[in-house]
């Protein structure tokens, strides 16, 4: 196990110690919402709260946005749910495509499959945290196209897509943008990051044939890049998921 995960394991040991006590949890439930002030996730979150719809997070690894946008929701929407999203061991292995790499950064295929796979502790600990403070959460486990469209039934007014690779953009976009009510917003973490180059590639690919486009938001603590879906739409036939085109063998 890398250094880095052994450190992430041991901060999470140490928070699940402190909120075994009452005010171990208060101390830690203050400490949220510091930081949920200085969080461009937050004033994202916070334009779409007034709207009808729950919340859902793609892309979960260790739970830090989780637990930030727990701790909002209780405060401004607490009949809203939380679904949280991840398999919670890594990538799919046989969707990583060649447009999710870039060497120029390391980012070579066989380093991202053993990325973001060691967290099968995490569903548990988020589950105590919800327990512990009330949250309307729900913890789902698996890949993206296979969890995703059991949730197709619900209206979301949130929506944060944090996945790192195309195909897995891809899937969160064609099950759940058409569940985003008008209004609604889909924030991007890793739009315009060069070390996800398929990310980009994957959002800009899925509106390229919608009238919104992704936006920079330039919050009091960071810029973020989003979608907010249009109030009045288009009065056209519903368009198709999209789809990358396969490459014909010769």
């Amino acid at each position: 196990m890398k250094r880095i995960d052994q450190r992430r394991i041991r901060l999470d040991d140490a928070l699940s110690r402190l909120m075994q006590t009452e005010a171990g949890r208060a101390e830690y439930w203050r400490r949220l919402d510091a930081e949920c002030d200085h969080s461009p996730l937050v004033e994202l979150l916070d334009k779409s709260l007034d709207l009808e719809g729950d919340v859902i997070e793609c892309g979960v690894f260790r739970g830090t946005s989780t637990r930030l946008i727990a701790r909002r929701l209780t405060e401004r929407s607490p009949t809203k749910k939380l679904f949280a999203c991840d398999s919670f061991e890594g990538f799919p292995q046989d969707r990583i495509q060649s447009k999710d790499l870039n060497p120029l950064r390391f980012r070579f295929r066989h380093k991202i499959r053993r990325k973001f796979a060691r967290a099968a502790d995490v569903p548990f600990r988020l589950m105590q945290f919800f327990e512990a403070y009330r949250v309307n959460g729900y913890v789902v486990k698996g890949f993206f196209s296979d969890t995703l469209p059991k949730l197709v039934r619900r209206k979301f007014c949130f929506i944060f897509i944090d996945c790192d690779i195309y195909d897995s953009h891809l899937d969160c976009l064609n099950i759940l943008y058409d569940q985003l009510v008008p209004g609604g917003l889909v924030m991007f973490d890793d739009y315009a990051q060069p070390k996800w180059p398929g990310a980009s590639r994957a959002v800009d690919d899925f509106f390229a044939s919608r009238p919104e486009k992704p936006q920079s938001f330039a919050g009091h603590h960071g810029t973020a890049w989003y979608v907010r879906k249009p109030l009045v739409l288009r009065e056209a036939a519903p368009t198709p998921a999209f789809m990358p085109r396969l490459r014909q063998s010769a």
